[in-house]
């Protein structure tokens, strides 16, 4: 019985292809359209939450502002100058804070390892900066450490960038760097040689943020830094001990530099995040959250579009029918057959197409995937993950599309459909 049904289901939508196929083509670009932008939309979220892995999904990058100018003022007063006490000062009077390491940072000076020079940021930090941000070390290499702090030796961590350019493809470890730092824009300049004791993995998936990427940062301790570099510093990271204490740990850092510094720690704009990643957490949560929710609503549009139109076609061949489904009532056959046949009839026509609608949305992924995408598009794929939205949508849409003309013949009485009335 079940397959004379979906027979003759089959049967009476090759009958009606004339009509069907134009209304089923809008299911099938709404499937496929539905799938492609989900696949980009997920790629774009695996690059963005990729990169902030790459960095670290932990962590507040800080700078003390003077209280009355605003973080886009970069003269040389614009914010508090930082040393070694300031940091001891806020370990020992910040129980919010889980890890506090300085970014001592010289911007752009040179690196060179014989005849090759290159531009760098020589960066001081404590051994604790890796465990607040992400740090990836190649095979073979190590970080900074205590005994590195503690004796002020002359070794660096180099971001791959930086050994790309100068080391390419030969051996780093146990080389000979030198860093080139000036006083007073180029007077009195001095020559530091380090030892490469490690170098940082190429992890970084877009951008090259000055502040935040590894690329050509050298890493030195912080306290060689404070011997080699003519000035003290302006950044250091934090992480607290629970994302919800984030907010207590600034006010802990605001009450003891005010104090130190002499400004009012209950100002907000003292103290500058220049990268926050548990904002930015929230707002890739936030942006693709409503991504996800856009393309639902337009996703369920363009199917409920085609599922009209099909619906149309349906009913519009049961109504030819009717004298057909009153004789077979007449003849003893049941409501609940009438019905399943005809749900068959439009539900078929909606599954068919959504197939063919998630073959073209595969075929469209890989046409994309081949296209140059701007940095930060990582390119999609056709996954399962991708599919639920679509595949719910075309679920729902089918079952609306095959029950309303199903139901309509099933409900006709016999009599009205055996004379010939409407449904």
């Amino acid at each position: 019985m079940a397959w004379t049904l979906l027979l003759e289901a089959l049967s009476s939508i090759l009958r009606e292809a004339r009509r069907i196929v134009p209304m089923a083509a809008g299911i099938v670009w709404g499937v496929a359209s539905v799938f492609v932008l989900v696949a980009i939309g997920r790629g774009f979220e695996s690059s963005q939450r990729g990169s902030l892995e790459a960095l670290g999904e932990s962590f507040v990058l800080l700078r003390v502002n003077r209280p009355t100018l605003s973080r886009g003022d970069v003269r040389a007063d614009s914010f508090v100058r930082l040393d070694g006490e300031d940091v001891e000062a806020m370990r020992a009077a910040t129980p919010s804070v889980a890890a506090l390491s300085p970014k001592a940072t010289n911007w752009f000076v040179r690196a060179f390892s014989g005849r090759i020079v290159t531009r760098a940021v020589a960066t001081g930090v404590d051994p604790a900066y890796a465990d607040i941000v992400h740090i990836d070390l190649e095979a073979g290499g190590r970080w900074i450490d205590e005994q590195d702090l503690e004796q002020e030796l002359p070794v660096c961590v180099i971001g791959w960038g930086v050994r790309n350019e100068l080391f390419g493809d030969g051996p780093y470890l146990g080389q000979q760097l030198s860093l080139i730092f000036s006083r007073d824009a180029g007077d009195d300049t001095v020559f530091r040689r380090l030892e490469v004791v490690g170098a940082l993995s190429d992890v970084e998936l877009s951008g090259d943020d000055i502040y935040t990427s590894h690329r050509r940062q050298v890493f030195l301790p912080f306290t060689t830094w404070e011997r080699f570099s003519p000035r003290d510093f302006q950044f250091f990271v934090l992480r607290p001990k629970e994302p919800e204490q984030k907010a207590a740990a600034l006010q802990e850092v605001r009450d003891v530099l005010g104090a130190r510094h002499g400004f009012d720690p209950q100002n907000e704009n003292t103290l500058v995040p220049y990268f926050d990643s548990y904002e930015r957490r929230a707002k890739i949560d936030a942006v693709f959250g409503g991504l996800e929710t856009f393309l639902s609503a337009v996703g369920a549009l363009i199917l409920a579009l085609g599922a009209v139109g099909v619906a149309n076609v349906v009913l519009m061949s049961v109504t030819a029918r009717t004298f057909e489904f009153g004789l077979r009532r007449a003849l003893g056959c049941r409501r609940r057959w009438i019905f399943v046949q005809v749900f068959l009839e439009a539900g078929l026509v909606c599954l068919l197409s959504g197939l063919l609608g998630f073959g073209l949305g595969v075929l469209g992924i890989e046409v994309v995937s081949r296209i140059d995408l701007p940095s930060g598009f990582a390119a999609p794929r056709a996954e399962l993950s991708s599919a639920w939205l679509p595949g719910v949508l075309l679920l729902v849409v089918s079952l609306a599309a095959a029950a309303w003309p199903a139901t309509r013949a099933a409900r006709t009485p016999v009599a009205r459909a055996l004379s010939g009335g409407k449904l």
